[in-house]
């Protein structure tokens, strides 16, 4: 406002100013056509001029100056000029004090008449122009003051309405505490709304994640229940014969491998934080290595490919399970090579292949089946297949397994959509 002010004020003297010079230089016109040649040089003829300047002090003056010789109008017997002689055809703009202290504006210019060279200068006192000014300087500033309370105002409307929305985020977060509500609200301003977006979706993550940690840990208490029976079963049993101790053996064994499922699994989620994303080079690379140890017993070469411009833009812990888990039943039964191949196809696709014994096609048929949900304990490629499939189903993808017709072991391929669930609320 302050600038807005300081540029209409000063526009308009540079305006007026302008206006007033070129007024100047039309009357220095008019007395130059007015001066008649005499044998005493110039003189002004019978030819009436503005009446301003027959009356003194009038606040119009002008000046004919030719070497020594001066011609005064009326009104400026009583003001002193000092003015420099000019040439035909130069011009000079100034501004001067009268002899009461008056602001003048002095128009000068230099005309060839005959073959007789003068100078002609007219002045004007604009003290009541600038006295104009002043009214319209204050007036501006008021305008700017009203302006500036005006944009104030619309501004703190403006941001208390954007609070207001920010008031029901409260009171959606109240009813998050209270089990009233599972998301947040979206309407919000633009501002916050990536944030909000962003809260929602690690809600949803975490509701998918807590689902899935029920069902691993229903899956694990559901396998174990059995063995533990049979073993209390043995132990209460008066005489433990041969049969008694092999079956005993083979139920520890499968506690023994449902245990050991779990804590692979947890090897292979990592401590990433819920929401981060998932770097494939690097990841993969420290899948590989941790199955390497895993799998110490066995020279497996682990091989991957990552096609151009492909992005995981999914949560860290998801992808560490869904891809460790492949990589886990490919290096498990695989002879010597596993192939790895991530590569865009109109969203992401995930082919992890080995050259181990297999399934035959009624055992793919089974594991693939619509609706088939398939046990942690069950050994084979089934093992960890149902947490690779709950991960696939929270993103809207699809999971096939087939013969590998390079390796002639195992294919599961893995296609994961370009706009899940979850990006589009991302």
């Amino acid at each position: 406002m302050f600038v807005f002010w300081w540029t209409t004020t000063l526009g308009s003297r540079l305006l007026i100013e302008s206006f007033v010079y070129r007024t100047l230089e039309a009357e220095a016109k008019s007395v130059v056509s007015t001066l008649e040649l005499s044998e005493g040089g110039l003189r002004l003829g019978n030819y009436k001029l503005n009446p301003a300047y027959e009356t003194p002090v009038s606040g119009d003056y002008f000046v004919v100056q030719q070497g020594t010789q001066q011609l005064l109008s009326r009104s400026a017997w009583d003001q002193f000029f000092s003015l420099p002689e000019m040439v035909p055809g130069q011009q000079h703009k100034s501004r001067l004090q009268g002899v009461s202290g008056e602001p003048l504006l002095v128009w000068s210019g230099g005309f060839n008449r005959e073959g007789h060279e003068f100078t002609i200068s007219v002045a004007k006192n604009i003290a009541p122009i600038e006295y104009r000014l002043r009214v319209f300087q204050w007036f501006a500033a008021i305008i700017a003051a009203l302006l500036l309370a005006a944009s104030l105002g619309v501004q703190r409307w403006i941001v208390r309405g954007s609070v207001q929305k920010l008031d029901a985020i409260r009171q959606d977060m109240l009813k998050l505490e209270h089990g009233k509500a599972v998301s947040l609200s979206e309407d919000v301003p633009s501002e916050i709304a990536p944030l909000v977006t962003e809260f929602n979706r690690l809600l949803r993550r975490f509701d998918q994640r807590l689902r899935q940690s029920r069902n691993a840990v229903g899956n694990l208490a559901h396998s174990l229940k059995g063995p533990l029976n049979l073993l209390l079963r043995s132990a209460e049993s008066d005489e433990i014969g041969p049969d008694e101790r092999t079956s005993i053996a083979q139920n520890t064994e499968a506690i023994r491998r449902l245990i050991e499922s779990e804590l692979k699994r947890a090897r292979l989620a990592g401590r990433g934080t819920v929401g981060q994303r998932f770097d494939i080079e690097s990841e993969i690379s420290a899948l590989i290595g941790l199955l390497e140890q895993v799998y110490s017993e066995k020279a497996v070469d682990i091989r991957y490919n990552v096609g151009p411009e492909v992005e995981l833009v999914h949560d860290r812990q998801d992808m560490l399970e869904l891809i460790g888990n492949l990589l886990d039943n490919a290096v498990k039964w695989s002879r010597s090579v596993v192939l790895v191949n991530i590569r865009q196809a109109n969203g992401i696709l995930i082919e992890v292949e080995d050259d181990g014994p297999g399934c035959s096609p009624e055992e793919l048929g089974r594991l693939t089946g619509r609706g088939v949900r398939l046990d942690e304990n069950v050994a084979g490629h089934g093992l960890g297949l149902s947490i690779v499939k709950d991960i696939i189903e929270t993103y809207e993808g699809r999971l096939d397994l087939a013969a590998s017709t390079r390796l002639s072991g195992l294919k599961a391929t893995v296609y994961l959509p370009a706009k899940s669930g979850h990006q589009r609320s991302h």
